[in-house]
Formats: C-alpha cells, structure tokens, sequence
C-alpha cells in the first residue's frame, strides 16, 4: 500500500464522480495502478458494482456510492462515507457531467436543466464536500475534468 500524505502506511485515498465509465473509468484505474484506494460516485448500480471489482482486481480497497451529483446532500453523503470507509480524502476528481448531443432548438427545458445541475452545480457540489475536508487538514487536491465538446 502506497504511503499517504496524511500519515505514515496510510493509503492514499482519491475519489472520482462519473467513474463508471469513459475518462471517468480509466482515471480511477490510473489511480489505483499508483496505489491508491479510490471511491467512485456514479448513479448506475451495474457500473459501480463492475468498476469497483475491476478496482479491487488491481490490489486495491475499492469503494462504489450510488450517488447524484446533482444532489448537494447526496454528495456530502458520499464524501462522509468515503471517509468513514477508506479515510480521508487526498484527491477529489470533479468528472461527472451530463451531455445532450442535438440542435440546440430541439433541447427541452428538462434536458438543459439536468445537464446544468450534473455538469456545473455537480462540480460545484463536490468541490464544497472535498473542502470541507481538506480545509481543516491543510492538505488535498481537487481535480476538474472539462470535456472537450466545450471547443466545438
């Protein structure tokens, strides 16, 4: 087990929103290859359950949350959970977003709504939850994935 920064032979512990899939996936696979322990927050319970037994698979404690990033209580939630279970947080990684792909004319109120609350107040919400926590440790890092849709 890889020694963390906030002790000695603790693991290091990073947690990835949307980890179940896409970069989301191969993020928590990359950390897992570097020795951390790493919780993934994702809504489907099929690709949680296969990324955290993929995750374990590599040597390391894996954790699957069932989480709405766009649900602020939920994300503390997961964030105190991931705590309880692993231990503290050293890297947060802010990767879950929602995308519609069709003209902009043909999108509804709903779709904008939910690509809004997954995509930005998703991010919002897990930067606040990461803080909450390495605030007091003076120690963390928060990691913001964009996607490249944002350039076309």
């Amino acid at each position: 087990m890889a020694e963390g920064a906030g002790g000695r032979g603790r693991g290091r512990v990073a947690v990835v929103t949307g980890g179940t899939g896409g970069v989301g996936r191969a993020t928590a696979r990359a950390f897992a290859d570097a020795g951390y322990d790493v919780a993934v927050l994702a809504r489907g319970e099929d690709g949680l359950r296969a990324t955290e037994q993929e995750l374990r698979g590599r040597g390391v404690r894996a954790l699957a949350v069932r989480c709405d990033v766009a649900d602020a209580e939920a994300v503390e939630a997961a964030a105190q959970q991931v705590e309880d279970e692993l231990g503290p947080i050293d890297v947060w990684v802010n990767n879950a977003m929602a995308t519609v792909f069709g003209k902009f004319e043909s999108m509804t109120d709903e779709e904008f709504t939910r690509v809004t609350d997954v995509t930005y107040l998703g991010t919002a919400y897990g930067t606040r939850a990461a803080l909450r926590r390495m605030k007091p440790r003076g120690s963390g890092r928060i990691v913001q994935v964009g996607s490249s849709l944002a350039y076309r």
